[in-house]
């Protein structure tokens, strides 16, 4: 494959990436829109996942006082019991089953208190932000919503004349050097994508500097790739392109 052939590769290359950058602009900045209000809902959702978990550690913990508490009841309604039924024949026995009834009183008002201290709270506290996330949920997933289908219809809109330049431009692809490739794809993630100028009467039409006249002659003859000094894009003559 000659010079000239390799640089108007890159050249037609340009104009696709142009056409499908051009299709791309229309959907404005609803992409990004659509990222920010994704990362949004992510960072609401962890953060729903976050306090819902304490919220069960919390009532896990509860029910598990609760069912110590339970226990501790059955025990006492055993002891008194015995007591109430005059099986109890000596002091002693009677002193150890009141003094446990006392324990398991005392140890019974202690966890509800301390699950009252401990827990109200931060149960409110949990719940009431859970509210106001549920609102911003709900006001996120609206304009998410809203963003995706604008997005979708601008696809549909677009979609076939995307899918035919995608196409040029993978056909296009197989036919270009590897190193030109690279060479073009460094420029293009400098330049926005306009990767390659064209010379129209001694000025590079990227940045509009002049060429010197000896230079111009060389790019004309297009065997090498040569690249503006000022911009650095890759120059094709405009003769070799209307020829």
């Amino acid at each position: 494959m000659s010079m000239k052939e390799r640089i108007l590769l890159l050249y037609n290359l340009n104009k696709i990436d142009n056409e499908l950058n051009e299709l791309i602009s229309l959907r404005g900045d609803i992409p990004a829109k659509i990222e920010d209000l994704s990362s949004e809902k992510n960072q609401l959702d962890e953060r729903t996942n976050e306090l819902r978990g304490e919220l069960d550690e919390i009532n896990s913990i509860e029910n598990k006082v609760q069912a110590e508490n339970d226990e501790l009841l059955k025990k006492i309604e055993k002891n008194d019991n015995l007591l109430r039924s005059g099986s109890v024949k000596s002091n002693k026995e009677y002193n150890a089953l009141a003094k446990e009834i006392e324990d398991a009183s005392t140890k019974i008002k202690e966890n509800e208190k301390s699950a009252l201290e401990d827990n109200t709270d931060r149960k409110n506290t949990i719940d009431n932000e859970l509210k106001l996330i549920a609102g911003q949920l709900e006001e996120v997933n609206v304009e998410l919503n809203q963003n995706l289908k604008e997005l979708e219809d601008l696809t549909t809109q677009t979609g076939e004349e995307e899918k035919e330049l995608q196409t040029q431009k993978d056909d296009l692809l197989k036919k270009i050097e590897p190193e030109d490739i690279a060479h073009y794809n460094r420029i293009a993630n400098v330049k926005f994508g306009e990767a390659v100028a064209v010379v129209r009467k001694g000025s590079c039409l990227g940045c509009y500097s002049s060429i010197p006249p000896q230079k111009a002659i060389e790019i004309r003859t297009a065997d090498k790739i040569f690249t503006c000094e000022s911009c650095g894009r890759i120059l094709i003559a405009e003769e070799l392109i209307t020829a």
